[in-house]
């Protein structure tokens, strides 16, 4: 068979922290790609950007914490130097007391392997203006913030007529061969699905158990709180610019709309109250999907049936810290055929897809 235009690496399907890091991934291995996104705000874009390896609710380090946040940092700082822009800050956290006796807790965590390269023993007893709290914070170093955004419209600017289509995917448009992809004349050795809670809609992967978990947020105006750190005591609290800042975020796996609710809306000034001392004011309140899984792992890997179809979903609440190794390990998968950590790996399902109550593609 012989084509029109040279066949490209892979297509991406979706533009949120996936989709972006394999991409660069991508361009880091000098490999071709076509990205097909609807330009829609996603949960991506709905992200506090937080990039976090510790687990602040139980003082301990997150799944593959360590090796995420080593391959994080230089990959996010590559494509700042390769642009000459600014993308990600480093911020410490400050975890707010509830109780004195918590003081004992964090000391202690604070000298645990791999943890004490982000815990500070020293705890602060006083508050930093504006905040409620009197019973000291912990400071979380070596961790930072991603403009998630800001970073997604740049490198979609970047690119060129023959490397983005602005559309939501047609499935049935899609051609699948035994050794590439055709869609709409563009062709690809294969096809990355990285669609978020998209992915219920995707006629090959929605075997997968992709459970989806809804978020809501504030936009706040507050003058009077310092911006030179992130604040976390049951919220988090995140500079954004001038006097904004980013709170949230909710939690609830039964609502699967983008909607507002009340509820979140309640839940959220709630927690204001018992943090904040300072004026504020809501300039914007919001909701979205995060690509959740029931086992709380990423989804990586190649169809069951059409092995030149793939997935990298399942981000969570984690997406900045762990999506820049998750896509060198997909791209090892499909271009070196190194094997997956079975963790992420989505054949730990297969028993969904064999499943006789479901119809596949």
């Amino acid at each position: 068979m012989i084509f029109l235009q040279k066949m490209k690496h892979s297509i991406i399907v979706g533009l949120g922290l996936a989709g972006l890091n394999y991409a660069l991934q991508l361009q880091k291995e000098k490999k071709d790609f076509f990205i097909i996104d609807t330009g829609i705000k996603n949960a991506s874009r709905n992200a506090a950007g937080i990039c976090n390896p510790t687990v602040l609710k139980r003082y301990t380090m997150s799944w593959y914490g360590s090796e995420f946040i080593e391959y994080a940092l230089p990959h996010y700082r590559s494509f700042e130097s390769k642009i000459n822009e600014s993308f990600y800050q480093d911020l410490p956290i400050h975890k707010y007391f509830n109780r004195t006796s918590e003081q004992n807790d964090w000391s202690i965590a604070s000298h645990k392997k791999e943890l004490n390269k982000f815990l500070e023993p020293q705890i602060t007893n006083n508050s930093n203006p504006g905040i409620k709290r009197k019973n000291g914070y912990g400071s979380v170093q070596n961790v930072g913030r991603l403009e998630v955004s800001l970073i997604l419209n740049r490198f979609t600017k970047n690119l060129l007529a023959t490397e983005y289509l602005n559309e939501a995917l047609d499935y049935d448009s899609l051609e699948i061969e035994d050794n590439h992809v055709i869609y709409k004349g563009i062709v690809a050795q294969q096809i990355v699905f990285c669609e978020g809670y998209g992915l219920k809609k995707n006629p090959w992967f929605n075997y997968l158990p992709l459970k989806g978990s809804k978020g809501e947020y504030f936009l706040i105006k507050a003058p009077k709180l310092s911006r030179k750190q992130i604040v976390k005591g049951g919220v988090f609290i995140l500079p954004m610019g001038t006097d904004l800042f980013w709170v949230g975020a909710s939690f609830s796996s039964d609502d699967k709309t983008n909607e507002k609710t009340e509820k979140g809306k309640k839940w959220l000034l709630s927690k204001l109250e018992n943090l904040l001392d300072t004026p504020y004011e809501i300039i914007y309140h919001g909701a979205s999907i995060r690509p959740t899984v029931s086992d709380r792992r990423p989804l990586l890997g190649e169809h069951p049936i059409h092995k030149n179809l793939y997935i990298f979903n399942g981000l969570g609440t984690r997406g900045v810290l762990m999506a820049p190794l998750l896509s060198k390990w997909l791209f090892d998968f499909i271009s070196e055929k190194k094997e997956l950590p079975q963790a992420v790996a989505i054949n730990r399902f297969e028993t969904y897809f064999s499943s006789p109550k479901k119809k596949h593609v």
